[in-house]
This record gives structure tokens, sequence and C-alpha cells, in this order.
């Protein structure tokens, strides 16, 4: 990342009451030691009037579907880490996709304890940080010269943009690889605030998990209805024609479930144990 470069559009972006600053993140995340990461781009856009950080590859298929001019392509969120907020805001909308489409506000202040401690990145200084939350402990490595108090996904309220970001087991590491400026608000509408045109439902937390949990004590029943009418179903390219070969699936399909998400927020996510 050239430092002068990525300078003059944090500063030119003062004059441009209309553009969006993306701030792009490599994560990598996964449950534990014992298993590989998995890996994501992440966007955070700053926008005048909103903040808002998601997966990347929603760009790429919303440039495919501008091109083609109606929603040919859909993507579904890979790390349930889709939250909006206002500018210098703790109060966040995030947006959760399970079958159906969900948004749960929140209030997420983060209490950070600043250390003299610093290191170089790509010719940046940055200044150590930590806090707690989600049932994990953090550290932040933040840039003054960046006057932004934000990072990804509800991390902000630092002197500076969060440019490194870890738990203590590293078990979700961002780093922030590159920026690109936009000199119109980049319009999220049809893939976030929307799920390609199905409105997000108000839930909780807590009712969310239940409702996970429901599923997946039967995940049959999601597909019973479709082969009870005498159409086929598939899963991992095996075609399901009965009721029979779909309650065979159950483990595979409950599998599927427990593994879509690695939860960032591990003091409140679902509950599959003797379920």
């Amino acid at each position: 990342m050239n430092k002068t470069f990525f300078l003059f559009i944090v500063i030119a972006s003062i004059f441009c009451k209309s553009q969006t600053n993306r701030f792009i993140y490599e994560l990598n995340y996964r449950n534990n030691s014992s298993e590989d990461y998995r890996k994501n781009l992440m966007a955070l856009d700053i926008n005048p009037t909103s903040t808002k950080f998601y997966d990347y590859d929603f760009i790429d298929y919303d440039s495919i579907n501008k091109n083609a001019g109606e929603s040919v392509s859909r993507y579904s969120t890979k790390t349930d880490q889709i939250v909006v907020r206002q500018p210098n805001s703790f109060r966040n909308n995030r947006y959760r996709d399970f079958f159906d489409y969900f948004i749960e506000k929140t209030d997420d202040e983060m209490k950070w304890i600043l250390f003299s401690e610093t290191q170089m990145y790509n010719d940046y200084k940055l200044q150590k940080a930590t806090t707690e939350f989600g049932g994990r402990k953090w550290t932040a490595w933040f840039s003054n010269d960046v006057n932004i108090s934000e990072g990804p996904y509800k991390f902000r309220g630092l002197p500076g943009m969060i440019f490194l970001l870890e738990d203590s087991e590293k078990n979700f590491v961002y780093k922030l690889v590159k920026n690109k400026k936009s000199h119109q608000t980049y319009d999220t509408n049809e893939f976030l605030e929307t799920h390609y045109g199905q409105l997000a439902l108000p839930i909780t937390d807590k009712k969310f998990n239940k409702y996970i949990e429901e599923i997946f004590q039967n995940p049959q029943r999601m597909f019973s209805d479709k082969i009870k009418s005498g159409e086929k179903t598939s899963f991992k390219n095996e075609t399901v024609e009965s009721i029979d070969e779909l309650n065979r699936k159950k483990t595979m399909l409950q599998n599927g479930i427990k593994g879509r998400y690695i939860y960032i927020e591990k003091d409140s996510k679902p509950n599959f144990e003797n379920k």
C-alpha cells in the first residue's frame, strides 16, 4: 500500500460529500487451532452518512448483475459479519442470512486500553490497543496518521484507523491490504439492506439462535414438502427423491448447519450441543 496515495484518498474525502472510501481487509478465521483457516476479503465502506462492513464477494456479484441489468447472480455471506451503522456510532444494524433474511439492532460500545507499544506496517506507524468483545480478547493496531475512527466488523472508537486486528487465540485475524475510492456513494441496497429483494425481518440475537437451533433439530422439514409434492432436491450432487432418502441425509444437513458460520461473537452463538 502506497502511504502517500493512501493519505491523499483520505484527505480528499473531506472535500467530496458523496463518495465512498473503501478499505479492504483480508480475514483469516477458524474455530480453533486444529483447523485450517478460511479466508475472505471484507469491504469497509466509509460513506458520508454510513459505515458498512461486508463480504467483498458481494461487490463482484453486484457488478455482474449491473452489467446484466438484472439479478442473475446471487451471493450469500460466508462470514455472518454484515453490519451498517451511522458515522461515529456504536449502534449497529447487523444483517443475518439463514434461509430467511434478518436485521438485528445492537449497541456495541467497546472500552479500549491504549498502550505505548508501536510497530511499522507498510510504512505506517501503528499503536497497540486491546479490548474484550463477544467472549474474546482482542488486540488492535491503529494508525494516528489516518484520522478515521473505524475498523473491521463492529470494532471502532480508537483515535485512528484499525489496520490489524486479532483475537488472543488468533482465530480471527484481519489485515488492511488495500483501499479504493468511488466518486459516488456505493449503493448496496440490492444485496445488503435487502437480500436481492428479500426484506430483512427484525430479530434479536436470542430469537435468531432459537430459529437456527430449531432448523438443526429437524433440517429435513425444509425440503420435505417439496419431495411430497413430487419434486426432487439434491445435496452435494446427490439427487433425493423420497422422504426415506431425505431422512438419511439428516446428519449431513446438521453438519452443514453447524459449519456454515464461524461465529465471531462466541458468547452468543447458537447451541447445537445435546440437540
